[in-house]
C-alpha cells in the first residue's frame, strides 16, 4: 500500500492520533496537504512552536493563528468545531511534560467521535510508552525511481540544461541516486549541472561520490568498495559454489523464471578464516553495492532513537537494493539483546531487525558473520531468517596449499620456487590470516637481512613466530565444531 493511500485510509477511519515519520518535512507536508484536498470538508492546520497555528489555505480560520504553547494548542484542537486535520510539527520534545502526555491521551477518546485527526509530523518515531500501542505509525519512504526521474527532468527543464544520456545511462544515473532524500538528490543533480552544464556520464560518478559522503554522515551504514575477488578466497569451496550459483539471482531473467530473491546467509566460524573477505568478494562477484552496518552506532541516548536509527538504516538498504547488507561479528552486535540491562532498548532494536529479516520483500541480501555462537540469540537462527548457516573451519591441507598460493601471488606475481606443499604440511591448525602473517614475517626477516629475496625457509621460520588460534583457543574451537556438526552446512570441502 502506498503511503498516500495508507494515510488517507487512517484519516477516513477516524483515527484520532497518527505518527507520521519523515526526515523530509516539506515533502511530508505536501503529501498531507494532497491527502487533505481529497477529503471533503476538512480544514487543514499546521502548528509548530515558533509559528503556532496556520491554516492551509489561509482563509476562514476558526483558530487564533500565531504562537501558542503545546498544551494550549491541544486544548484548542479539542474545542474546535468542525472536521479538520491538525499537523503538529516536531511535537516530540513535549512528550516529557506529564500534562501534555495526559492531554494527548484525552484526545484519543474525545476526538474519536468527531472527524478530527491529529498528525504528529516528526523526523523520527518517538512516542510515550503509554501511547505507542494506540497510535498508528506512517513512514514516508525515500523517493523511488519514478520520483527521482521526475525531479531530474524538472531540474533540466527549469535550468534549460541538455541531457546527453542514453536511456540506459539515464536509468543508471537515477538508480545511483536511490537512497537519497529529495533535497539531497536535488542537491547532487544541481551540483552536476553547475559543474558540467550538461547531464552526461560524468554525473553518475559525481552522484555516487556525493551519495557516499551523505550516507557516511548517517554513521550506521558504510559503503565498502568491491576490491576483493572470489578468487582471493583460498578454500571454502562449498560456500563459493553456493554464491556462484546465485550470481544472477537478482536479474530480470531469474524473476521471470520464478526464482525468489536470496534472503541471506549467516557464516559462523573460527577467527581469521575468511568470513569478512567473503562478504567483500561476494559484492564483486554479484556486482552489487556492499553496505556494512555498524550496529554499535545504532544505539542512541534518547528513548526511541535507537529503534529509529535501525529502521532508517534498513529503509536505506531497501531503497538502494539490490544490495548486500553486511553485519560483521553479529554476536557482539546483538549479544545485549539477551540481557535487560538497558531498559529493553537492545531487545527492541533486535526485534526490529528480526521482524524486517523475516518479512523483507526488497532484494537486500544479508550477509552476517560471527565467531561465537554462545552469544548469538537463538531467535536469529530460526528457519526463515537466512537461506543457509555456513560453518567455516580451519583450512584443510588442500585449502592451505591454495591459501599459500593466493597470498604469495599477491606479493610475488611471478611465483618463485616456494615449496608450497611442505609449507601447507607444516601449518596444520593455522588460519588463513595466520598463514598470511607468516609470509609477512618472512618478508620482514629477509628484508632486514640485506634486502634479499625471501625463501621457503624464511616462511617456515615466519610460521614458527605465529602462535595459531588453534592452540590459544583449542577448547572453544572444538566446542564450536561440535555445535556446528548437525546445525550448519560446511563451507569447507571435506578433507581427502
Amino acid at each position: 500500500m502506498e503511503v498516500r493511500e495508507e494515510l488517507s485510509i487512517l484519516i477516513r477511519s477516524r483515527q484520532p492520533l497518527l505518527s507520521f515519520v519523515s526526515g523530509e518535512e516539506e515533502r511530508g507536508r505536501d503529501l498531507i496537504q494532497a491527502v487533505a484536498e481529497e477529503l471533503d470538508h476538512r480544514d487543514l492546520y499546521f502548528w509548530n512552536a515558533v509559528a503556532g497555528f496556520r491554516k492551509i489555505p489561509p482563509v476562514g480560520s476558526q483558530l487564533e493563528e500565531g504562537r501558542t504553547d503545546p498544551l494550549t494548542a491541544l486544548q484548542r484542537i479539542e474545542a474546535y468545531r468542525g472536521d479538520a486535520l491538525f499537523v503538529l510539527e516536531d511535537f516530540h520534545p513535549y512528550f516529557e511534560e506529564p500534562v501534555v502526555g495526559r492531554m494527548l491521551r484525552n484526545l484519543l477518546y474525545s476526538l474519536r467521535a468527531a472527524k478530527k485527526t491529529v498528525i504528529l509530523l516528526s523526523p523520527f518515531f518517538k512516542l510515550p510508552a503509554e501511547l505507542r500501542d494506540d497510535v498508528p505509525q506512517v513512514f514516508l519512504p525515500l523517493p523511488d525511481f519514478d520520483s527521482l526521474k521526475g525531479l531530474l527532468e524538472e531540474l533540466c527543464e527549469a535550468r534549460e540544461v541538455k541531457s546527453d544520456l542514453t536511456k540506459e545511462s539515464e536509468e543508471k544515473l537515477i538508480k545511483s541516486a536511490l537512497g537519497l532524500t529529495e533535497n539531497q538528490a536535488r542537491g547532487v543533480f544541481i551540483k552536476s549541472i553547475l559543474k558540467h552544464r550538461v547531464i552526461d556520464q560524468s554525473a553518475i560518478q559525481l552522484v555516487l561520490s556525493e551519495k557516499q559522503k551523505i550516507i557516511k554522515k548517517d554513521e550506521v551504514l558504510e559503503f565498502f568498495p568491491a576490491r576483493e575477488k572470489i578468487s582471493d578466497i583460498g578454500g571454502l569451496d562449498n560456500l563459493k559454489e553456493w554464491l556462484k550459483k546465485r550470481d544472477k539471482a537478482f536479474s530480470g531473467r531469474a524473476k521471470e523464471y520464478g526464482l525468489p530473491n536470496p534472503k541471506g546467509i549467516l557464516i559462523i566460524g573460527v577467527q581469521g578464516t575468511g568470513k569478512s573477505l567473503t562478504a567483500k568478494a561476494t559484492s564483486a562477484l554479484w556486482k552489487l553495492p556492499l553496505l556494512r552496518m555498524d550496529v554499535g552506532k545504532v544505539f542512541g541516548s534518547l528513548v526511541g532513537e535507537s529503534e529509529e536509527r535501525m529502521r532508517k538504516a534498513l529503509l536505506l538498504a531497501e531503497t538502494i537494493s539490490p544490495c548486500i547488507l553486511w553485519i560483521d561479528e553479529i554476536e557482539k552486535a546483538f549479544a545485549t539483546a539477551l540481557s535487560s540491562g538497558d531498559s529493553g532498548t537492545s531487545a527492541r532494536v533486535f526485534g526490529t531487525f528480526l521482524t524486517w529479516l523475516q518479512e523483507k520483500e526488497k532484494p537486500v541480501f544479508v550477509l552476517a558473520t560471527g565467531n561465537d555462537v554462545a552469544n548469538l540469540p537463538p531467535e536469529l537462527m530460526r528457519k526463515g531468517r537466512f537461506d543457509e548457516i555456513f560453518f567455516v573451519d580451519l583450512p584443510t591441507y588442500d585449502e592451505r596449499i591454495e591459501i599459500f598460493r593466493v597470498h604469495l601471488a599477491k606479493v610475488r606475481p611471478v611465483i618463485r620456487d616456494y615449496d608450497v606443499p611442505l609449507l601447507a604440511g607444516e601449518t596444520e591448525g593455522y588460519s588463513g590470516a595466520e598463514i598470511e602473517q607468516a609470509i609477512v614475517n618472512a618478508m620482514y626477516n629477509a628484508f632486514d637481512d640485506g634486502e634479499r629475496e625471501f625463501t621457503t625457509e624464511d616462511i617456515r621460520f615466519g610460521v614458527r613466530e605465529v602462535i595459531p588460534i588453534s592452540k590459544l583457543m583449542s577448547e572453544r574451537i572444538e566446542k564450536l565444531r561440535e555445535w556446528a556438526e548437525e546445525r550448519t552446512r560446511r563451507a569447507n570441502k571435506e578433507p581427502h
